[in-house]
């Protein structure tokens, strides 16, 4: 969605003034923050981002029915006069493949609309800062490049990968230490006030009895939180500079994601001192879940961001081999599942329907994974197995029907809108 023009050269404004001058505090954004225009635009933005109602239960729908201008007249209103308070945060469980879940918070749709009026005035103020290495959730940059970037390192010699896990990063960052680096850009205590009450926001949740309770939130900004994922670029920017610029390592971030890259083996002096760095913000490494790879073994692997670096035998260098950059075999089992639970043996969906849900699961995988190269092969066997899991629902058609699609399976799927990982649509003969 295009930012408004006006609201455009104020970030402009505020980036370069923050690039430009590094010390530079910013005193006067709050005013910025209830302007009906911006607050506007965070509720198309919010809007277009979807999700579900928060614990009002009030809904984007509902909104849109009473009218959008009095909803952005009432907020700014209730900002102005400080009269604003935030919401309880709704928690809800994500189950996780290895049966744990991940925690999400759901903000009231009027805090997520507040929350991203103040991420258009901080982001550039943050963005001018943050170091060039970390790409998760910032304008402009995505997973690819972070990807990418991984493989420039390792072809310029930095083999020895420090493979690191944070643990619960997002529910575990210190709101006192949070405050105390935004407060090195921001001088305005209106808006550093209004981001300590997001911070502090009771979380609702559902006990081992059905039933609902508030609890305290004494650290973390919760995943699903508007601002989370700048508030946690912004935490973690002091460790990610530190490595790249004070020490001969790379370190590559995307959010909690992170790996360090030396060009020799990492001594244990030097994997206890990263330990230590991170314990010093407050935050730990699940060491079991870490490991240190040396990618000049053949066999050697380590995923990142749902990618797998591979170094293989190569018949041109069958000693040093190359390295391969491939979906994991994580990322794969969890389309093929995705893929399966959807296209079953036995259901009530019509072959449109199932083509209809499978192919935003197959733009989406082609799009992310093909940035980066070409995965022929592995498409190819994707493509296979989609092709496989609709002949063993084409079983419990009539014999005849059946028959026709053994037979012609590629076609008729074309026919019918499928979409294939490797080219776009299956030609009639599925040779693509």
């Amino acid at each position: 969605m295009a930012t408004d023009h006006k609201i455009f050269e104020l970030q402009q404004k505020l980036y370069l003034k923050s690039k430009q001058e590094y010390e530079f505090r910013f005193y006067s954004l709050f005013d910025k923050i209830y302007r009906k225009d911006i607050l506007l635009q965070s509720y198309q933005l919010c809007r277009a981002n979807k999700g579900g109602a928060g614990v009002d239960n009030i809904t984007f729908t509902m909104i849109d029915k009473k009218g959008v201008k009095e909803f952005i007249d009432n907020l700014s209103l209730e900002l102005r006069t400080n009269s604003f308070k935030p919401s309880p945060v709704k928690r809800v469980e994500i189950p996780k493949a290895d049966g744990k879940v991940r925690l999400l918070g759901v903000p009231t749709i009027k805090d997520r609309v507040v929350q991203m009026a103040i991420k258009l005035m901080i982001e550039p103020i943050f963005e001018a800062v943050l170091h060039p290495n970390s790409f998760g959730y910032r304008p402009k940059r995505s997973a690819g490049e972070a990807v990418r970037q991984i493989a420039i390192n390792l072809n310029e010699g930095y083999t020895t990968v420090y493979d690191a896990d944070l643990s619960k990063y997002f529910d575990t960052i210190p709101h006192q230490k949070m405050m105390e680096k935004l407060e090195r850009k921001i001088s305005d205590y209106k808006v550093l006030n209004l981001i300590r009450k997001f911070l502090k926001a009771p979380i609702q949740i559902t006990n081992h009895n059905g039933k609902t309770e508030i609890i305290a939130n004494k650290e973390g900004t919760p995943q699903g939180g508007v601002i989370s994922p700048i508030l946690a670029n912004i935490y973690l920017n002091d460790f990610v500079t530190l490595i790249n610029e004070r020490t001969p390592c790379r370190l590559i971030s995307y959010a909690d994601d992170f790996v360090i890259m030396h060009k020799e083996n990492f001594t244990e002096e030097q994997l206890g001192w990263f330990v230590k760095c991170i314990e010093s913000e407050g935050l730990t490494i699940n060491l079991q879940k870490t490991s240190v790879v040396d990618t000049t073994v053949v066999g050697s692997v380590f995923n990142f961001l749902g990618f797998a670096f591979k170094r293989v035998r190569s018949i041109y260098n069958p000693i040093k081999g190359y390295i391969r950059i491939e979906p994991s075999l994580k990322a794969i089992k969890k389309f093929k599942e995705a893929i399966a639970d959807i296209v079953k043996h036995k259901t009530s969906r019509t072959m449109q329907m199932m083509i209809a849900k499978i192919n935003p699961i197959i733009r989406g995988w082609r799009n992310y994974f093909g940035y980066i190269g070409n995965f022929r092969d592995v498409f190819v066997k994707l493509d296979g197995y989609i092709n496989h899991r609709f002949y063993q629902w084409a079983k419990r058609l009539s014999q005849r029907s059946n028959r026709s699609f053994m037979q012609n399976s590629w076609e008729i799927l074309a026919k019918n809108g499928l979409i294939l990982l490797r080219l776009g649509r299956p030609n009639v003969k599925g040779l693509r």
